[in-house]
Formats: structure tokens, C-alpha cells, sequence
């Protein structure tokens, strides 16, 4: 895939890109006002603001999309409504038709590290081709949730895990404090869930 970073991560070079790719991943700030899509936004690397108008006018370049991930706090949360769409949030206009088949979100505000950890070995799963979308989501967050290195992780998922590799980004410093802590708690693992196509 290819990885745009801090000002490279702007509205024109998702618009040139997507199109080519399965998977869109968005690990940025994000802000849902429920009933107020004018303010809605997930923040681009260079300060400017992906809009609802944007992603709407973005159908053609979303259609081959077979998963977007919103890695930021809160996508997936949507109004108070309490009719069902109130898990709905930014996650929704990637689903409309035409678009992407599947989403993974997050319910509430989510720890950078933890989210790292578990998006790594979510895609390190997914990788494999032995899983489902809503499968490697489900087997990360329960590494996380157990604190398993990569070895139990592999073993844990037996034949169906083979060839799991991650290539980590977390500082080592970070790492080796965090792994004392272990995010087994919910708050780390649990805000992320898929909505769509889980296939």
C-alpha cells in the first residue's frame, strides 16, 4: 500500500489514490456533530478538514473499496436517536451504496499505542488470507486482550495463523513500558467494531 504522513495526507492525494486500493485506513482526529453533517469531519495531515460533502462527492474513487478503517476516536459513534443509528457516526456515508463494504470504527476515544498494537495485528492476521475481515478483528483484539507476543498469537490461531509477521511502529521505549502494563482492559481492544460486509 502506500502511506501518506502528516501534510502529504491531503483531500487531492486520497482522491488520486483510493481508487487503486482495497483498503483505505485513516488514523487521524475525527469530530461527529449528529445532525450537523456541515460540521463533521475527519482532519487531514495538513490541517484541512475531509467533510461529509467530500466523501459524498468521492463515490466513483470509494466503490472498490472492500474495507475502510477509521482509526480515530469516536467514528462510529453516531446521535442519541437510540433507534439503532446512534452507532452510525462518520462510519456511515463510507457505507452508502456504491461505496465501501465494510467498516471498522471506534465507540469512544482510543489510546494511540494500544490501537497501534492491535491495528498491526489486525492487518498481520487479515494478511494471511485465512481470515475473514470480522475474524482478524475479532482474533487481534483478543491477542490484546491477553497480552500475547506475536509467538502465542501464532500458536493460539495454529494452522489458520501461519506466516503471521508484524513489522511494529511503536517506538521500543513505548514498547517495552506498555508491555508491563498490558492492555487487557476493554477501553483498549473493545471501542472497534465492523460494520458491513465482515467477509
Amino acid at each position: 500500500g502506500q502511506v501518506f504522513l502528516d501534510h502529504e495526507f491531503t483531500l487531492e492525494a486520497m482522491r488520486r489514490h483510493v481508487r487503486n486500493h482495497r483498503v483505505l485506513h485513516m488514523a487521524t482526529h475525527a469530530e461527529f456533530v449528529p445532525g450537523r453533517a456541515d460540521e463533521s469531519y475527519l482532519l487531514l495531515g495538513n490541517g484541512d478538514r475531509l467533510r461529509i460533502s467530500d466523501i459524498e462527492v468521492m463515490q466513483r474513487q470509494l466503490r472498490n473499496l472492500h474495507l475502510v478503517v477509521l482509526s480515530a476516536c469516536q467514528t462510529a459513534l453516531g446521535g442519541p436517536n437510540q433507534d439503532g443509528t446512534e452507532i452510525a457516526g462518520l462510519s456511515s456515508y463510507f457505507l452508502e451504496e456504491g461505496r465501501a463494504e465494510a467498516v471498522i470504527a471506534s465507540l469512544w476515544s482510543v489510546n494511540d499505542t494500544s490501537t497501534s498494537l492491535l491495528m498491526q495485528r489486525f492487518y498481520a492476521i487479515l494478511s494471511t488470507g485465512e481470515f475473514t475481515k470480522a475474524e482478524a478483528l475479532q482474533q487481534a483484539q483478543i491477542s490484546i486482550l491477553y497480552g500475547e507476543n506475536l509467538d502465542g498469537l501464532e500458536a493460539r490461531l495454529g494452522n489458520r495463523g501461519r506466516g503471521i509477521a508484524v513489522q511494529s511502529r511503536v517506538d521500543p521505549q513505548t514498547a517495552s513500558e506498555t508491555s508491563e502494563i498490558g492492555y487487557g482492559h476493554p477501553f483498549h481492544w473493545a471501542p472497534f467494531i465492523l460494520i458491513g460486509n465482515g467477509l
